[in-house]
């Protein structure tokens, strides 16, 4: 029980008491936390104590909560992924040379025609036939990003969902005599819509990373057109900045 007598606030004393059952594997990985009315009663809180000490731990790296779902308890490691800009590696790619085991759902594997605006990126007449690939990747049990990809059916490249759920991109285009030679990318920040939020699990109007990627080859042609949303509390980008002199 808390201690109301404790120079320490309640809501601190609920979120050590519920960390160390963490800790000590009364709830385990991916467990859900009791809902706020449980914890309400065992702990004789009001729901401001309770909703502050589980916003501390989600803070702190131990709980998730998925939008619509629950709370529950978060991997282990759920420090932000951080990831350089000082050379061109593919989003599969790089979770992985990381250490880390990307499951990728196919979401939308499809045949159409480019849009105007993705068409000129990718240096194709408006129309054109090309795959439309929409993934969800999870890292840790979580959803890390949301990617729509746009790839020219003229690369003569054919692709399944199973075969999409182990490669990434460039290791594709490698595959097929088209290695990826640079790149350009813009990075942003959007309001999470519907989708997201229920896609990435995460609350209404939170913002997600937006990151937009064309691929060249060593001639110079652009190969594949990407939009990764990432969940803003999980990825991030950084950069060596050197002083002109």
């Amino acid at each position: 029980m808390l201690d109301p007598a404790s120079p320490l606030p309640l809501y601190a004393q609920l979120k050590d008491a519920l960390r160390r059952e963490i800790e000590q594997g009364r709830f385990p990985v991916g467990a859900a936390i009791p809902p706020e009315r449980e914890l309400i009663t065992r702990y004789g809180v009001s729901r401001i104590t309770v909703r502050q000490a589980l916003a501390d731990l989600e803070a702190d790296g131990y709980l998730i909560r998925r939008h619509g779902k629950g709370t529950y308890v978060a991997p282990r490691d759920r420090s932000a992924i951080s990831e350089s800009l000082s050379e061109l590696t593919g989003h599969l790619e790089e979770l992985q040379r990381r250490g880390l085991e990307p499951q990728v759902e196919v979401l939308v594997l499809a045949r159409r025609p480019l849009p105007d605006e993705i068409a000129g990126a990718l240096q194709r007449p408006a129309g054109a036939e090309s795959w439309f690939v929409h993934r969800r990747v999870n890292v840790g049990g979580a959803p890390l990003m949301l990617s729509e990809v746009w790839l020219p059916s003229d690369l003569g490249i054919e692709l399944n969902a199973e075969r999409l759920q182990g490669v990434g991109m460039a290791q594709l285009l490698t595959e097929h005599g088209r290695p990826p030679a640079c790149g350009t990318q813009r990075i942003g920040a959007q309001v999470a819509g519907a989708a997201e939020v229920g896609l990435l699990e995460v609350p209404p109007g939170d913002a997600v990373l937006r990151v937009v990627r064309v691929i060249t080859g060593a001639d110079g042609l652009p190969l594949v057109w990407f939009r990764t949303l990432y969940r803003a509390d999980r990825y991030e980008y950084e950069v060596e900045l050197k002083r002109r002199r």
